[in-house]
């Protein structure tokens, strides 16, 4: 787990030789979970890695991400799938952490509770763009610093360093095999035993607080729009009252969608798996459709440059749509991948088999 843009797929492709989706184009790759079966290097031994969505989608708004690990979570829990542990990976070249990351750090810790912290493994990643000195304060800083992993730290997590190398990657996957616990989460705990709505849980009432406060400040913001829009309408300044329309056009669909996304919350540990499936399949294949296009698209350009010479834009603009289907291809792997993560009895069975 963590932000976009850590490593989070660059680690699971050390250890899987499927496709995960690495580089500047597919930082913000991950939308729904995916499992990928995995293997230490030069052995037999044999794991999973869970590749999870960041709350640091621009696109996304943190309800929709939370359903969806909830979703998994719990659906996993329900049909017995322990997990070994958990590994929280920050980027040690971050000068302080952002508003995005204490969010994103916030919600970690609700959805893992503080009886389960033993379990997890903290790892900074991207040593080789800072020097020594200055990444050891910035990690003795997150260790000692309570808001930070401080608190983590004395509760029994451990910290790591990652440099993207094979070594480090295992010794933090060998740490966790060799633990005999299999931690309940408090997300699982909650909504499976519990029963609770996910808006009940500790990680929906935190995600719930901070949309609310968004909202509100949207509300005002529409007032004050709409305000100013009166009074270029007076001054008969066309563009920018458009402008403005546009601006409280955007604000207005916020607040619809979230709450849209707090009536989703409202639903327990079945119906939500219900509830994400059914949007994890629209998303599927609106984005079949979009490759589809993309593909037809290519080979009617393909045509055009085999009829007649054509210019270097062409050519261009040849390339960049034949990377942006090779982009969409991988996407389309991990959307798939997702859709057999928990739903094909058959990898169930396997999956569980191996984490009893």
């Amino acid at each position: 787990m963590g932000m976009t843009g850590v490593g989070k797929s660059s680690f699971i492709q050390l250890f899987t030789p499927d496709t995960v989706g690495v580089g500047d184009d597919l930082e913000s790759f991950t939308t729904q979970v995916a499992i990928f079966p995995c293997k230490m290097p030069n052995s037999d031994e044999s794991f999973y890695l869970v590749d999870t969505p960041g709350f640091d989608d621009s696109n996304r708004p943190d309800q929709e991400i939370l359903r969806e690990l909830s979703s998994w979570l719990t659906k996993t829990y329900s049909e017995n799938i322990r997990l070994s542990g958990i590994i929280y990976l920050h980027r040690i070249i971050d000068v302080r952490f952002s508003g995005a990351a204490m969010r994103n750090l916030s919600m970690f810790k609700k959805l893992c509770g503080d009886g389960n912290l033993a379990s997890v493994v903290l790892a900074t990643t991207f040593w080789a763009k800072v020097d020594e000195k200055t990444g050891r304060e910035r990690e003795d800083q997150l260790k000692t610093t309570p808001a930070f992993w401080g608190n983590m730290v004395n509760r029994g997590s451990q910290v790591f360093r990652h440099d993207f190398e094979e070594q480090s990657g295992s010794s933090i996957i060998q740490y966790l095999l060799d633990r005999r616990d299999k931690p309940v989460y408090a997300i699982q705990d909650e909504m499976v035993n519990k029963k609770k709505t996910l808006e009940e849980t500790a990680a929906g009432s935190e995600v719930q607080a901070e949309m609310d406060k968004m909202r509100r400040k949207y509300e005002q913001m529409i007032v004050d729009i709409k305000q100013e829009m009166q009074e270029h309408l007076k001054n008969r300044d066309e563009a920018a009252r458009q402008a403005l329309e546009a601006e409280r056009k955007e604000r207005e669909e916020f607040i619809r969608r979230e709450l849209e996304e707090r009536k989703k919350m409202q639903a327990q540990a079945d119906a939500l798996w219900d509830q994400r499936e059914a949007e994890r399949e629209k998303e599927r294949q609106e984005h079949m459709r979009r490759l589809e296009a993309m593909q037809k698209q290519y080979l009617e350009m393909q045509l055009q440059a085999a009829k007649a010479k054509t210019d270097a834009e062409h050519q261009r603009r040849l390339a960049e749509l034949q990377k942006q289907i090779e982009i969409a291809q991988v996407k389309n792997e991990a959307l798939e991948r997702s859709r057999f993560s928990v739903r094909a009895k058959s990898f169930v069975r396997e999956f569980v088999d191996f984490f009893r």
